[in-house]
């Protein structure tokens, strides 16, 4: 079982240049993970794979039953109904393996991101398909619902097209890495293949990046090397050039006309241009051969976050109480946000993270219309933002002046995305869209920043970016993550929500 692609090329309707270009690639029967930056086409070729996309040119071959399961997990699958209504094994045995109750199907607007993307899984799963493309699957999920999906896709037996930034995912599917790399060539993408899961790909590429730092470094010491022996070649061609005139010379000083005559009349001054048009040739072999020894250039990642702490010692009061929370409540201590304090929340999906986040900014709202002064700067990221937010953004950034927008542009290409391409309104991805919204919030040198599940869609480079950041970040932090390692790169209190309850840890 195979489906191959072949040359295909796809430009988005809002683009003006193909984001694939005659690709060509085949997905053999197990798992293929997709690497590379925010888009760089990762999802468009999944979407083309399993029949979402048609292709600008070139063929799609293999006649397989596909089936995609999306990034966002804001529309309900189509099939959603069909699967809560079916109670046969397979049904049952995906809402067991994956802990998904016989109501949530009915409850999806109630639903948390996790239990959504969740849901996702077990339909496209259900549909039995032959090629089965997941995009970000681990977006949301908590570490039990990780561990649960990670087996779920293991079992999965067909064509398997995995597009994750997720390393423990990839390490534990994927049999075969494809990366998306700069070509060198106008800025054009190639796919490179390599064996093995995430670590063993990247160990690889990097190997190879190495070596072509090495091979550049040895092309552009012999072109140096060339060059210096040139200049000596044209130097001497250009006096002999000189004696061939008998420019300057004496009339009655035969036994120099003689010399020049014998070294014209035995060729010696003529090998001395041939040399120099030889060196010419090989000059311009080695400018070849360092042009093809391409490293691709990766910005530094450092951003500059332009905030201070806000003038008031505490930036939010949470009075303690009871909120409602799905079918229950969540009961919460009263708690205080310091104007430099740095907090995490967990929690299982479902716990009510998102539910407390609704609440605090709610609070925020309140306490903004009574206080005239020291207003509160905010950036505050969202999950998943609505196709409206989506629009806005990329509206309100056309609409900047010129400098703040070059703020913006700088912020993002420090993420390594290409801030002109990411206007392009169709061809913007969720992670290119993530990235705009911080680089839009840093603009007002916020005090606070909140953040629900800020590592989702964001490729590894961008999120070790961010950490940095925020570790540096010298106002308030907020941060909703199942991401362990970048709670505890950047913040120092969790707060933690289980069983209707909130607790804070100091550490």
């Amino acid at each position: 079982m195979q489906l191959a692609l072949s040359r295909v090329t796809y430009t988005h309707p809002a683009a003006q240049d193909p984001i694939l270009n005659s690709v060509t690639i085949a997905f053999p029967q197990g798992w293929t993970g997709l690497l590379g930056d925010n888009g760089c086409g990762k999802s468009t070729l999944a979407k083309i794979a399993c029949g979402l996309l048609k292709p600008d040119s070139g063929a799609v071959s293999g006649n397989l039953l596909a089936a995609y399961c999306p990034q966002e997990a804001d529309e309900a699958p189509a099939i959603l109904a069909d699967f809560a209504l079916d109670f046969g094994r397979e049904a049952r045995s995906l809402r067991k393996r994956l802990s998904l109750t016989d109501d949530m199907p009915w409850r999806w607007d109630e639903l948390s991101f996790g239990e959504r993307k969740k849901l996702q899984i077990a339909c496209s799963l259900w549909q039995r398909p032959d090629v089965l493309a997941v995009d970000e699957p681990t977006n949301h999920l908590d570490r039990e619902a990780r561990t649960q999906l990670t087996g779920l896709l293991a079992s999965f037996t067909g064509v398997g097209i995995l597009v994750s930034h997720d390393r423990e995912l990839l390490d534990a599917l994927a049999s075969r890495c494809a990366s998306f790399e700069a070509s060198g060539h106008r800025g054009e993408t190639r796919i490179v293949i390599r064996p093995g899961g995430y670590s063993q790909a990247s160990s690889q590429a990097e190997r190879e990046r190495m070596t072509a730092i090495d091979e550049r470094k040895r092309a552009k010491d012999h072109l140096a090397r060339l060059s210096a022996e040139r200049e000596q070649r044209a130097q001497e061609a250009a006096r002999a050039d000189a004696r061939r005139s008998k420019r300057g010379l004496d009339p009655k000083d035969k036994s120099a006309r003689a010399k020049i005559d014998l070294a014209i009349f035995t060729g010696q001054d003529g090998a001395r241009g041939k040399l120099l048009r030889q060196m010419d040739g090989r000059m311009a072999a080695a400018q070849d051969r360092a042009a093809a020894t391409f490293v691709p250039k990766r910005y530094d990642g450092s951003l500059f976050l332009n905030a201070k702490p806000s003038p008031r010692k505490t930036v939010l009061h949470i009075p303690a109480g009871r909120i409602p929370c799905g079918e229950s409540e969540l009961e919460l201590p009263e708690l205080f946000v310091g104007n430099t304090e740095r907090i995490g929340m967990v929690g299982p999906n479902g716990a009510g993270k998102t539910t407390l986040l609704d609440h605090l900014r709610a609070l925020l709202h309140l306490q903004a219309e009574h206080r005239d002064a020291h207003a509160l700067t905010i950036l505050d990221i969202p999950q998943e933002p609505s196709r409206e937010q989506r629009s806005q953004i990329l509206e309100e950034v056309r609409s900047l002046s010129p400098t703040d927008r070059g703020h913006v542009f700088s912020c993002v290409a420090q993420l390594n995305s290409e801030p002109d391409r990411i206007m392009e309104g169709a061809a913007t991805s969720p992670g290119e869209l993530r990235k705009l919204m911080i680089a839009l919030g840093l603009l007002d040198a916020p005090a606070l920043i909140i953040m629900d599940e800020p590592t989702n869609h964001l490729d590894l480079h961008s999120v070790e970016a961010l950490e940095q950041a925020l570790a540096q970040f010298g106002g308030a932090l907020l941060l909703v993550s199942h991401d362990h390692a970048f709670l505890r790169a950047c913040t120092s209190i969790t707060w933690e929500i289980e069983a209707g309850a909130l607790t804070v840890t100091q550490h």
